[in-house]
C-alpha cells in the first residue's frame, strides 16, 4: 500500500513547485532585480507574480449569472463573492509575504490580499486576456503598494505618504512592462498541466 495517494502526490508536487518559484522569485528580486532603479523604484517580480498567479489561476468558483441574483438572497451572494477570489494566489502572496517580513518590520497583508484579489480577474473571463494581463498588474501593484503603505503608517512608520506617488508610479510601470513576460510562461504551464491532470 502506497503511503500517499496520487492526488496527495501531485498536491505535495505543486506545493513544492510552488515554493521553488516563490524562492526563484525572491533570489531573482535580491540578487539582480533591486540592482536595477528607475526613478528610484524597482521592478518587484514577486509582486508580479502573486498578481499573475491570482489572474492565471483564478477562481475555480463559477461566476454569479443573472438568475442567480434574483433567486439568492444577498448574503448567499456576499459569501459567493467572497470565495471566488483566488485560494492558489492568497496562498503564493502568503508565501511572498511570509519571505519579506524577513526584512520589513510587518508581516506584508499585500501580498495575499492582492494574491486572492487577482482571482475576480481571472484570465479565463477576460478576452483577449494577454492585453488585460497589462492593465491588471498595473493597477493592482498600485493597489498593493498602497495597502503596504497605509499599514506601515498604521504601525508608526511616518513619512510614508509623502514619498508614495514618487515610488509606486515607477514601480507600477515597470511592473506592467515585464508583466507579458512573466505571463505567458504561467500561462503555458497552467495550460499544460491542466492537459495533463484532465486529458481529452
Amino acid at each position: 500500500m502506497a503511503l500517499l495517494s496520487s492526488r496527495a502526490r501531485q498536491k505535495a508536487w505543486d506545493i513544492g513547485l510552488t515554493v521553488c518559484v516563490a524562492a526563484l522569485a525572491w533570489f531573482l528580486q535580491t540578487t539582480v532585480l533591486n540592482e536595477l532603479a528607475f526613478q528610484g523604484a524597482f521592478c518587484n517580480l514577486p509582486l508580479v507574480l502573486t498578481i499573475l498567479w491570482g489572474f492565471v489561476f483564478g477562481s475555480r468558483m463559477p461566476p454569479i449569472l443573472a438568475d442567480d441574483l434574483r433567486t439568492r438572497s444577498a448574503r448567499e451572494i456576499f459569501l459567493h463573492q467572497a470565495a471566488s477570489g483566488s485560494g492558489s494566489g492568497l496562498l503564493f502572496g502568503a508565501f511572498i509575504a511570509a519571505i519579506y517580513s524577513s526584512v520589513l518590520p510587518v508581516y506584508p497583508l499585500c501580498y495575499p490580499v492582492t494574491g486572492w484579489a487577482c482571482g475576480y480577474f481571472c484570465m479565463r473571463n477576460l478576452n483577449p486576456e494577454v492585453l488585460m494581463c497589462i492593465p491588471v498588474v498595473l493597477v493592482a501593484t498600485v493597489a498593493a503598494e498602497l495597502m503596504m503603505a497605509l499599514q506601515l503608517h498604521m504601525t508608526g512608520h511616518a513619512g510614508v505618504f509623502p514619498h508614495l506617488a514618487q515610488i509606486v508610479l515607477p514601480e507600477a510601470l515597470l511592473n506592467a512592462l515585464i508583466a507579458p513576460f512573466v505571463y505567458f510562461p504561467m500561462r503555458s504551464w497552467h495550460e499544460f498541466f491542466s492537459s495533463v491532470n484532465n486529458p481529452a
